[in-house]
């Protein structure tokens, strides 16, 4: 059962582990005396290390909660390369904080000459992103790095075209297109099939692919 929050209302006396017997008035206060155990100054402390992720291994050792918060960070990152945000104001949109961005996507951010933290062009961390091909859609194609990311991003936005207008030119372009060796679906009719079957459900496709 997950303990409730702790407050001067409902503190927390923990009744084993290297806080035994010591009662915790407030999160905060517990959270900094488990942040300083680890050799952190405190819980804000250790939120800013950074912990980017570049592999399978690494990705898998993330909790549920982690890989959310890691996916907003993400998509916070794109905010603030595509729309120019700063990090707060890109934060802000995805309903994370700045430490989170920070914690996931450090080694993509750089500081300006006036002090503001932007985005670098480039980055190479892992992400799972759908791709529809000829024998359907695939949810969870290993990509490693932005720039591929994006180009899937612009396919998903070349699909939605022909689907709302019927246009096939944007498609074209990716003809030849291979994320991760895997062949996108180019093919009108397929795609016309697939949206037919509910598989391109663009609203959850965009939010992956942001």
């Amino acid at each position: 059962m997950p303990r409730r929050p702790i407050t001067r209302a409902h503190p927390y006396t923990p009744k084993s582990g290297a806080f035994v017997g010591k009662t915790f008035r407030s999160e905060r206060q517990y959270r900094n005396a488990l942040a300083r155990q680890k050799g952190f100054r405190s819980w804000r402390a250790q939120r800013r290390v950074p912990a980017p992720v570049y592999t399978e291994k690494r990705l898998a050792a993330l909790r549920p909660s982690a890989r959310q918060a890691r996916d907003r960070a993400l998509h916070a990152l794109s905010l603030m390369r595509r729309e120019k945000l700063s990090l707060a104001q890109a934060a802000r949109r995805e309903n994370t904080t700045p430490e989170t961005v920070w914690k996931y996507a450090a080694p993509a951010l750089l500081r300006t000459r006036g002090g503001r933290i932007g985005a670098k062009p480039a980055d190479r961390f892992l992400r799972h992103l759908p791709i529809a091909t000829a024998d359907g859609l695939k949810k969870d194609v290993r990509i490693r790095g932005s720039r591929t990311a994006s180009l899937i991003g612009e396919y998903w936005n070349a699909v939605g075209v022909f689907r709302d207008t019927g246009e096939e030119e944007p498609l074209r372009k990716f003809t030849d297109f291979f994320p991760a060796g895997v062949r996108v679906l180019t093919d009108p009719t397929a795609i016309e099939a697939l949206a037919r079957r509910g598989e391109l459900d663009f609203e959850d496709i965009y939010d992956l692919t942001d």
